[in-house]
């Protein structure tokens, strides 16, 4: 199916980032795949006029923000202001994402036939992979019983980048949790939306290169992510775990397993950290049971 005759069976999709200190080499090979299609951006905080002008190859909507708000409400406004142009599907991406110039299309088309059948669609995603460069490490899918036929796989969540959502859903489940702040926001909502009946699948026949995580030196292939993230990432990390565990709709499988991962990691942390790497993720464990939310303290910075 052509775009064209997507937009002849009612649906209208665009695109969708949110971008914080992004590299303008990286965006200008995202523009590309763009070229021409609606883009929704979100600055979030301040983005400096050469990043900005990489994008010039798309149909672009800038909304900026003074200072960073955090993904997850740089993602809300992306969808809100998308739904007020009368657009019904969003590609959201990261702002290192490289789609490939007819994936928009192709989710679209497979979303739309999906939708016509009568499924309750939330998030159709491509299988993403790591790029040639930088040894990324692959992404690790929650796979879930359901639809799972030639080209489609039902997930938990699908991971934001190259996810196309539907803004029906994101009616009817409600907005990304932005007192998150940044990890975890796709596993929460995509845990929201089963519970109210709308599924996330991968179209494992659609790909598109993802920078999971960070790139690494051949050397340091197999060190754990723990080790190698900043101090206020895994604050985060540590936080939204706990918190996304203490949620009714989220199943008790992911609870338990996740929450091992973290006594393992953490484990790791203590063995093979450098000094004080503990105390953002005490801290952020403390906060997600507490329940404190949104931005990290000062003092984590």
């Amino acid at each position: 199916m052509t775009a064209k005759e997507t937009q002849m069976r009612g649906a209208r999709a665009c695109a969708g980032v949110v971008l914080y200190r992004p590299d303008k080499g990286l965006l200008a090979r995202q523009a590309e795949g763009l070229r021409g299609l609606r883009l929704f951006a979100f600055a979030n905080g301040p983005v400096n006029a050469e990043a900005l002008a990489a994008l010039a190859p798309t149909d672009l909507h800038l909304i900026e923000s003074e200072e960073n708000v955090g993904l997850g409400r740089g993602l809300n406004v992306v969808m809100e202001t998308a739904a007020s142009e009368g657009f019904t599907h969003v590609m959201l991406l990261d702002q290192d994402s490289e789609p490939p110039r007819d994936l928009l299309d192709r989710l679209t088309s497979r979303c739309t036939a999906l939708e016509e059948l009568g499924e309750k669609i939330a998030v159709v995603a491509p299988r993403l992979v790591p790029p040639q460069e930088g040894f990324y490490k692959p992404i690790r899918y929650e796979w879930r019983r359901g639809r799972n036929g030639r080209d489609l796989a039902a997930l938990d969540f699908a991971p934001t980048s190259g996810s196309l959502v539907s803004l029906a859903a994101f009616e009817a489940v409600g907005p990304f949790r932005d007192d998150f702040f940044i990890a975890g926001i796709d596993v929460e909502w995509g845990f929201r939306a089963w519970d109210r009946g709308w599924g996330s699948y991968l179209a494992t026949d659609l790909v598109m290169p993802h920078r999971w995580g960070e790139a690494v030196s051949e050397e340091e292939l197999g060190k754990p992510q723990i080790l190698r993230h900043a101090p206020i990432r895994n604050y985060y990390y540590a936080r939204n775990v706990i918190a996304t565990a203490r949620l009714p709709h989220v199943p008790l499988r992911w609870r338990l397993r996740s929450c091992l991962a973290l006594a393992a990691q953490i484990g790791l942390l203590a063995l093979k950290g450098p000094p004080g790497s503990l105390w953002p993720v005490r801290a952020g464990l403390a906060d997600g049971v507490k329940g404190r939310l949104g931005a990290a303290p000062a003092s984590i910075e």
